[in-house]
């Protein structure tokens, strides 16, 4: 079952004790399986500078792993499914589970949250009139930090304003779209709120290469027993040559 499938089983299932239930409204960031290099600079909430790599292995159909480098911190990678989700710590290897809560944890000392990894890789959002498939006012889904999401236009907005928790605001500026093997994805990004600001930009992004089939399922046809070339027949045109040695030896056999 897909992520989608899983999300809209939740959905409808809470739909049933509300009268006024949305209908799922997905907006996702991305509708393939790429690889995507992000890099950030921030000034934080304590007014210091952050920073961050990510690289993002994202799986439509399957788990989606973020690999999030920190300096002076300690890198780990973030694994979710959706329904489920982890970080897992290298030197020494340690795996911690986590729960929805979790999500309101800040990455390091950036300005970004747990939760903004998991709106990337499971991001869904309900549309308030369901009769309008690509509203500009869309309620998120799941998300423990995030409530709604306002952006300026569709699908490529060049702004977008999220509204949270305790009156938690911020805005992104998108400076340009660019074309990664056949999908549009912001490049520079600018990140504005009253208590911190700071850019992202995406490296690279590139599709996840195929998984190449198992040679020991393949059928291969069996080896010929090859004839030693010592063994084989020298096909000969015209007139044989007959080795001198042989000539004198029939001359005087015949003598």
């Amino acid at each position: 079952m897909t992520k989608f499938k899983r999300l809209s089983a939740i959905v409808v299932a809470a739909g049933m004790y509300c009268a006024n239930a949305q209908n799922l409204c997905p907006h996702f960031m991305l509708d393939s399986a790429m690889i995507v290099n992000v890099e950030g600079r921030f000034i934080n909430v304590q007014k210091s500078r952050a920073s961050l790599d990510v690289e993002w292995h994202h799986h439509p159909e399957a788990l989606d792993t973020f690999f999030v480098n920190l300096p002076n911190k300690k890198s780990f990678k973030f694994v979710t499914a959706g329904e489920y989700r982890y970080m897992e710590y290298n030197a020494p290897r340690v795996k911690r589970q986590l729960g929805l809560h979790h999500l309101r944890e800040t990455i390091g000392n950036t300005p970004l949250k747990l939760d903004d990894l998991e709106l990337l890789a499971n991001g869904s959002f309900l549309c308030p009139d369901s009769a309008n498939p690509r509203p500009k006012v869309m309620s998120t889904a799941f998300s423990n930090t995030w409530w709604s999401m306002v952006v300026d236009t569709l699908p490529q907005p060049s702004t977008a304003m999220m509204r949270g928790v305790r009156k938690e605001s911020r805005t992104f500026s998108i400076g340009a779209w660019k074309d990664f093997s056949g999908v549009q994805l912001p490049t520079l990004v600018t990140l504005s709120s009253e208590k911190y600001s700071g850019s992202l930009w995406v490296r690279s992004a590139y599709p996840v290469p195929k998984q190449q089939k198992d040679p020991l399922l393949e059928k291969t046809p069996p080896n010929p027993i090859k004839t030693p070339v010592l063994f084989r027949k020298v096909p000969v045109s015209g007139e044989r040559k007959i080795p001198l040695i042989l000539k004198l030896n029939q001359e005087f056999l015949r003598e």
